[in-house]
């Protein structure tokens, strides 16, 4: 009776490095959505009103920024199970993501 005993306690292991994870995801990603979005209602704002095409292109290169970071963070856990290949993918991804956003601003 006594080994029973033991076999009925079960035992719970915590993942708290899983769950801290996916919080901070779910968070870069409301706030990248958030930000992305008052963004460009604002460059939007602007842009009736004439100001500056500086101001404006630099609104929305935050804009785009903000959604790198949310969309980065879930595209690299999604990648982090997957082989070399769709590593090398995802940052050759990023890399002209980024010039993209940096060279939109800057008029050659």
């Amino acid at each position: 009776m006594a080994d029973n005993s033991k076999n009925s306690k079960k035992t719970t292991k915590r993942r708290t490095t899983h769950r801290e994870s996916v919080d901070i995801v779910k968070v870069c990603a409301f706030w990248g959505i958030f930000l992305a979005a008052a963004l460009f209602i604002a460059s939007g704002i602007l842009n009736l009103i004439n100001v500056s095409f500086t101001i404006i292109s630099i609104l929305d290169l935050i804009a785009k920024l903000a959604l790198l970071v949310a969309v980065a963070f879930p595209a690299y856990s999604y990648v982090r199970g997957k082989g070399k290949v769709w590593k090398i993918i995802y940052w050759v991804a990023m890399i002209i993501y980024i010039l993209g956003c940096v060279f939109s601003v800057i008029r050659l």
